[in-house]
This record gives C-alpha cells, structure tokens and sequence, in this order.
C-alpha cells in the first residue's frame, strides 16, 4: 500500500515538472501575458465590436465627471479618448484593468490621440471607474497563440488596450 501510494505521488510530481518544463501546448504561454496585437488569433468580444462599444458606454460611470473637467478646462471642440487595458485570461474572462492615460483629438479615426495632462489629479478616480467597468464585463473568446513544436493554436492569457472615445462640442466633424 505505502509503495503504490509512494508510485503515485512520484508520478504526479513528475507530471506536474513535464508540464512546467516543457514546451507542451497551453502550458508555457499560460504564465505569461501576451500583448493581443502579437498573437494570431486576438481575443474578441463574443457579442460583436459594435455590441463592445455599447457595453463601454453604459458602463462607464466617469463621463459626467470627464465632461465636466474637460468643459472647465477648454477641451471642446474636440474627441475625448479614456485609454484602459485588461487581461484577458485562456478561458475569456476578463481581469485585472488599467486606466492608462486621458487623450484628445480633433478627429474620430486619427491614431495621434495626445495626453491630456490635467485629468492626472483625478487618477485614483478614473482607475476605479475603470476596474468597476472591466468588472462586469461579459465573457471573450480568448486569444490564440502558435505553439511552434505542436504546430497548433492554443488559448492564451493576453493583454488588451482600448479606449472609449466622445466627441465634446456642438458638431463633430466628417472624417
């Protein structure tokens, strides 16, 4: 009896090394986070990117607050950016947000998005707001990485930036 119980506890203890120290599929990535713009296959939301955007907008309790700041401190005219990032885990769960910075432009599709830097004060806030938001969020479908010596795609954790953007003025402009 000792024996097989002694056989048995090598055995999981060997399994549990293998799968630590080797390269087999869903184990290695699982402990790191991958940036979701170098994987494969990027993690997505279930519902759809428009469904997404609905989701941020109801869920986002800051705008009163941010539209408030950005009146007092002449920021019209202009789109607002909230930049956040979470994780997204190898079963769609979303985890462990970030408030990553407050930016504006003057257009809806432009990429030079620059920092606004009086929304600093208020970081404990936005974070929090943030953390609530990511909080309920549904479930994705994970992101998928390359296991090279498996030659397959495997469910990983990674790491997703978006932002919630709004335009703050009379009228936007065409783009």
């Amino acid at each position: 009896m000792k024996t097989c119980l002694l056989c048995l506890a090598f055995f999981v203890a060997f399994l549990s090394q293998a799968q630590t120290s080797t390269n087999l599929p869903g184990r290695i990535y699982n402990k790191h986070v991958v940036d979701a713009k170098r994987l494969e296959k990027p993690p997505f939301f279930t519902f759809g990117k428009d469904s997404l955007q609905r989701y941020y907008f109801s869920h986002f309790a800051g705008f009163d607050s941010l539209l408030t700041h950005a009146i007092e401190a002449g920021d019209t005219a202009r789109y607002i950016r909230v930049y956040f990032s979470f994780t997204v885990d190898e079963n769609g769960s979303a985890y462990d947000p970030h408030f990553e910075r407050i930016a504006s432009t003057p257009y809806g599709k432009g990429e030079g998005a620059r920092t606004i830097a009086h929304f600093e004060s208020d970081r404990p806030y936005y974070e929090q707001v943030v953390k609530d938001m990511i909080h309920h969020m549904p479930f994705w479908k994970p992101g998928l990485i390359n296991v090279r010596n498996a030659n397959m795609l495997v469910a990983c954790e990674s790491r997703v930036t978006d932002f919630i953007q709004f335009w703050v003025g009379i009228n936007p402009p065409v783009n």
